[in-house]
C-alpha cells in the first residue's frame, strides 16, 4: 500500500496511534494556535483541525493545518460539507496538499443554524460519502468529481467518522466502501455498546479494511458531562460519569482520570488500532490524559520507504 503520510506509516507499522484535536481561534491569532499546537506535539501523533465545528465561525482548519505543518506537527485536517460547495471543497484540497497537508477527515460538519452565524445559507452540496468519492477520485485517478482531469494529482490519507452510539456497521461500511481508510469515532462512554459494534465490524472484515481510532473526551467538570448529555446528540453520556464528577472534591483530576480508564478499556477491544482525543476548550489536559494512559513516550515514526 503506498503511504502518504507520517501518520499512516504509523498504523501501517502496527503502532497504536494517539491523535489529538484543537480547534481553530476565533480570530487571527496565529500565536495562540501555535502554543496549543506545541503543547500537544510530544504527546500525540497527529493533530485534528476542526472545521467551523458547531457551526461557529473560527480560523480555517485549512489554514490552522498549514500553521501546524510548518511548526513540524503532523495535521489532520476536517473537511466539512456543510459550508462550501463541491468546488470549494476540491480547490481548499488541492491547496492543502500542495502545501504539505497529507491527511483528510471528511465529514458532514454542523448545520450553521446551530451556531453563531445562524441565518448563514447551509450548502450541503456534497454529503460526506460523497465527498470521500470525490477526494479518492481526486487522489487515485487524478480527476475532479465532474471528471475534468487534474495536472497532477494530490497525496494523502484519507479518513472519515463514525458514530458507534447511534450508528449501525452498516453505515461505516458504506464509508470504507467510498474510500475511507481511516476512521475516528465521536465520543465513547457506553463502552458495552462499543464492544458490539466492533464485533459487528470485526464480523464483516472492516476493521482490516480501515483503521479505527476510538474517540475519547476529557470531561472537565459535571457540568460539562451533563452539557454533553443534554447537547450534543448521539454523545451517550451515562449517568455513571457525571455521578464521579460530581462527588470528586478535584473534577479536572477525575476528568483525566476518567478518560485515560477509557483509554485502557478501549485499547484492549480486538481491532481498535488507536485512540482520538477530544475536549472542550480544554487542549492542554490531552497531554496529561496520554501520560497517565502510559501512552508515553510516543514512539518514533516508522522511516519512509
Amino acid at each position: 500500500m503506498t503511504s502518504y503520510s507520517e501518520f499512516q506509516r504509523r498504523l501501517q507499522a502496527g503502532q497504536i496511534v494517539v491523535t489529538g484535536e484543537i480547534a481553530p481561534p476565533r480570530g487571527a491569532a496565529r500565536a495562540a494556535l501555535e502554543r496549543l499546537a506545541l503543547g500537544l506535539r510530544d504527546s500525540v501523533d497527529a493533530i485534528n483541525l476542526t472545521d467551523n465545528q458547531r457551526g461557529l465561525g473560527r480560523m480555517s482548519a485549512l489554514g490552522a493545518g498549514i500553521i501546524l505543518r510548518q511548526l513540524g506537527c503532523e495535521p489532520v485536517v476536517q473537511m466539512t460539507c456543510q459550508h462550501r460547495n463541491r468546488i470549494a471543497l476540491q480547490s481548499d484540497v488541492l491547496s492543502g496538499a500542495a502545501c504539505g497537508i497529507t491527511n483528510f477527515l471528511a465529514m458532514t460538519g454542523d448545520h450553521p443554524r446551530i451556531g453563531d452565524h445562524p441565518d448563514a445559507k447551509n450548502v450541503l452540496d456534497l454529503n460526506s460519502f460523497q465527498l470521500i468519492k470525490t477526494l479518492r477520485t481526486m487522489r487515485d485517478e487524478a480527476k475532479f468529481q465532474s471528471g475534468v482531469a487534474l495536472t497532477e494529482a494530490p497525496r494523502f490519507f484519507l479518513g472519515a467518522v463514525a458514530n458507534p452510539n447511534i450508528e449501525r456497521v452498516a453505515r461505516l461500511e458504506r464509508k470504507i466502501q467510498f474510500g475511507a481508510e481511516f476512521i475516528q469515532t465521536q465520543i465513547l462512554f457506553d463502552l458495552d455498546r462499543f464492544r458490539q459494534w466492533m464485533a459487528d465490524a470485526r464480523a464483516a472484515g472492516l476493521h482490516q479494511q480501515a483503521y479505527i481510532l476510538a474517540g475519547i473526551m476529557v470531561v472537565r467538570s459535571a457540568q460539562s458531562a451533563r452539557f454533553l448529555r443534554d447537547h450534543l446528540p448521539g454523545s451517550r453520556v451515562p449517568e455513571w460519569v457525571i455521578d464521579r464528577m460530581d462527588r470528586t472534591a478535584q473534577p479536572e483530576m477525575e476528568g483525566i482520570a476518567i478518560a485515560a480508564e477509557l483509554i485502557g478499556e478501549l485499547l484492549a477491544i480486538d481491532g481498535v488500532r488507536g485512540v482520538h482525543i477530544m475536549s472542550v476548550g480544554w487542549t492542554k489536559a490531552i497531554p496529561q490524559v496520554v501520560a497517565r494512559a502510559g501512552l508515553l513516550p510516543r514512539p518514533p515514526a516508522p522511516p519512509l520507504p
